[in-house]
């Protein structure tokens, strides 16, 4: 156990009151998976498919090497240190380094940041980083090593996607995209299959799949007027969350129902949902065929 970091969380914890636990707790869950599970298919119905699909894939690979990473290294958190106070540990499942709500939030808000390219969001998005790695150190539940790894990996995959969509992703063919959906999450799953990673790789693998079959034979796009987007956005928002409920109910928690579950999430939101939404006639589509 590293004395110094042991200190540096004792002098943070000594800034602590009861509105500041709280404040901490609400900036932590910012970092978590039913936050990003909310967001990202809001920027996809409401704002951008483009930026939305991209954004859901470097966050997937982003999750999926930390959850590597943490299996990895195998590095025992904070909770239960003499002398550290530790708060929403529901929120700290797994090992401890890189912390995940920090690379997370990395990758989130700086992929967006990168996209926006506005002054006051770049500012606003590093704030919430450094925040949400603040809260988790407040909190108890992270070394500052963590905290500065999941941020340094962050930073990496954001980098990587930025560059990879530049030079050569925009240009691939229709065929080529889906052969690359479903052999990306394969490779990874060949080097880490544990229960986290299977989720993150069924996401990947059906919403990747759902998004490049939606553009060829449905074509959805987002109307002009911001006022035809809300209903839509809220209701996509609420199918989501409903198969994903009715799946963890109905399928036994084991790896290859949990990749089978995601999976389905993610061609429900990617596919489905558009589809559902061009049917009804609340989006134009345009299909490829």
């Amino acid at each position: 156990m590293d004395v110094t970091q042991v200190e540096m969380l004792q002098l943070i914890q000594t800034l602590a009151t009861p509105w500041l636990d709280k404040l901490m707790i609400l900036l932590s869950f910012i970092g978590d998976e039913e936050f990003y599970i909310a967001t990202v298919p809001m920027i996809y119905y409401a704002v951008s498919k483009r930026v939305g699909i991209r954004l859901a894939i470097v966050l997937a690979c982003s999750m999926f090497v930390n959850a590597w990473l943490k299996f990895f290294f195998a590095t025992p958190r904070p909770i239960g240190v003499e002398g550290i106070r530790s708060l929403y540990t529901s929120s700290a499942t797994g090992m401890s380094f890189p912390s995940g709500h920090s690379q997370g939030s990395a990758t989130y808000w700086g992929y967006l940041a990168c996209v926006v390219k506005k002054g006051w969001f770049v500012v606003l998005a590093g704030l919430l980083i450094l925040s949400i790695m603040f809260s988790r150190l407040y909190l108890g539940v992270h070394w500052p090593i963590d905290v500065v790894g999941g941020l340094v990996f962050g930073g990496l995959f954001v980098s990587g996607m930025v560059w990879a969509d530049g030079r050569f992703v925009s240009k691939l063919g229709h065929s080529v995209k889906l052969i690359l959906g479903m052999l990306l999450p394969l490779v990874l799953l060949a080097f880490y299959h544990q229960t986290d990673g299977m989720k993150l790789v069924g996401f990947l693998l059906g919403g990747w799949i759902g998004y490049v079959m939606e553009s060829k034979q449905v074509g959805m796009e987002l109307p002009k007027s911001w006022a035809k987007r809300v209903v839509p956005t809220v209701v996509g928002l609420v199918l989501v969350f409903a198969v994903r409920w009715v799946l963890k109910a109905a399928l036994p928690e084991n790896g290859v129902m949990d990749l089978l579950r995601y999976a389905f999430v993610g061609f429900t939101a990617t596919m489905l949902i558009p589809a559902l939404f061009v049917k009804l006639k609340w989006y134009p589509g345009k299909p490829r065929i």
